[in-house]
């Protein structure tokens, strides 16, 4: 999952980073270029992007952006940046305006920067690149919209889904992968021999696991539950649907005992490796894992199984990962800014940089997910998930204080200490939840 950096880690990152450095990657036109007869430089346009984890899809974007720049006439300066440099870097940039022309940002940026107001308001360009491609999934815009505007366009999606061994399940008894939270639960217990240390649930709640963060609101949401507010400022976390969906959850650890013993200390890492070493049969991750699993063990990739989310009492609600490019409002090629993000975005090449990333990285447009690539058994739940997306703030916007509850873990604090401590009951813990939640969202 990507990694949110919190704006404490962000400003301590900061006292260590220079304004000018850069991280990863970059291909670089002659910005001084003037010609034999003195001619007026080259415009030069600045490019900041997430680095992929594939590099097929690197290379393709640094020769995309070097064929703009030679049919513009431009150059094109490109850098290649690891998500944890990037809020020390656009917080440098923006401080002494010498912000990029266009970045990437996931949804929480675009909403911290909106609220900020250093974006450019970008619905013309949304409109622009729709008409010349295809429709762009209403999901991912929504993350992206505010007050009926874009501050973004969306680039591509990340979507968590659930892992399910097919040999294990089959061997239970079940045919089919659970399609709802109580019948995961069923299978989860079923699956589940401590005798052989094999778990139905690898579910973690380490303080800094951000896959919990996401599920555990998947599942409140699907409950009809919330961490968040319906306006930006009335928290709505402590709800009898709330209290619900984490005896749901509390259930999986301390009655069913369906989750492996060290899984209320895991980090990221620890679902991924316990899937991996066959201890645990069931769990939610993106697709990264699934090409881990393609090179690495062909045989459990045969026995492996990818479906959405469950859905709970009030249906399937997925929390959505939503990638975009950006324009700074101190851009000084705004224009030719919006063009290099359609030209990003035509839709020959994206459906192959896409692809080269498949199934980490979805395609926006909604033609593209009938692409033979996206109808594989394996990876037809990604883009299928898409249309189930929702985002931190839900049933509001996304909010900087939203994204501030998310990136202190106040959620995984509050679990850890319903499955740790004796007599802390789910309805003490919501309530305390809320008070936390507060707490942030009243801070100035």
């Amino acid at each position: 999952m990507n990694k949110w950096v919190s704006k404490t880690a962000a400003m301590l990152l900061l006292a260590s980073v220079a304004a000018g450095c850069s991280s990863g990657g970059s291909t670089n036109g002659d910005a001084k270029e003037s010609g034999a007869s003195g001619a007026k430089p080259k415009e030069t346009l600045t490019f900041w992007m997430k680095k992929q984890l594939f590099d097929d899809q690197n290379k393709l974007i640094q020769e995309r952006a070097k064929q703009f720049g030679t049919e513009n006439n431009v150059n094109v300066n490109i850098e290649l940046i690891a998500y944890e440099d990037f809020y020390p870097k656009w917080s440098a940039a923006i401080e002494s305006s010498t912000t990029p022309d266009v970045s990437f940002f996931g949804y929480q940026e675009v909403g911290q920067f909106y609220a900020k107001n250093v974006l450019e308001d970008v619905s013309d360009l949304v409109k622009t690149v729709e008409g010349g491609n295809s429709e762009i999934q209403e999901s991912m815009k929504k993350a992206i919209t505010f007050q009926g505007k874009q501050y973004a366009v969306p680039f591509w999606t990340e979507t968590q889904v659930l892992y399910y061994r097919k040999d294990m399940l089959q061997k239970a008894g079940f045919d089919h992968p659970p399609k709802t939270w109580d019948e995961f639960r069923t299978m989860a217990k079923a699956l589940t021999d401590a005798s052989k240390g094999i778990y139905g649930a690898g579910l973690g709640y380490g303080k800094g696991n951000s896959d919990a963060e996401f599920l555990t609101r998947g599942i409140i949401w699907s409950y009809g539950g919330s961490l968040d507010t319906k306006d930006g400022k009335t928290v709505i976390a402590n709800s009898p649907e709330t209290v619900e969906a984490t005896k749901f959850i509390r259930d999986l650890f301390l009655t069913d005992k369906s989750t492996p013993p060290s899984s209320v200390g895991w980090d990221d890492s620890g679902n991924n490796k316990s899937y991996l070493s066959g201890q645990s049969a069931m769990i939610f991750n993106v697709g990264s894992l699934l090409g881990t699993i393609k090179n690495d063990n062909p045989e459990l990739y045969a026995n492996t199984g990818i479906a959405p989310y469950p859905a709970g009492p009030k249906g399937t609600f997925i929390p959505g990962i939503s990638n975009n490019l950006g324009i700074f409002k101190d851009s000084k090629n705004k224009e030719l800014a919006k063009k290099f993000v359609a030209y990003m975005l035509a839709t020959d090449w994206y459906k192959t940089w896409i692809e080269k990333g498949a199934p980490l990285t979805g395609p926006v447009y909604s033609k593209l997910m009938s692409e033979p690539v996206w109808q594989d058994e394996k990876n037809k739940a990604f883009v299928e998930s898409v249309k189930g997306f929702y985002f931190l703030g839900y049933p509001g916007e996304y909010n900087p204080k939203a994204g501030e509850v998310f990136n202190l873990r106040l959620v995984n604090d509050a679990f850890q200490k319903l499955l740790l401590e004796s007599g802390y009951t789910p309805e003490a813990a919501v309530k305390d939840l809320q008070a936390k939640i507060e707490e942030t969202y009243n801070k100035k």
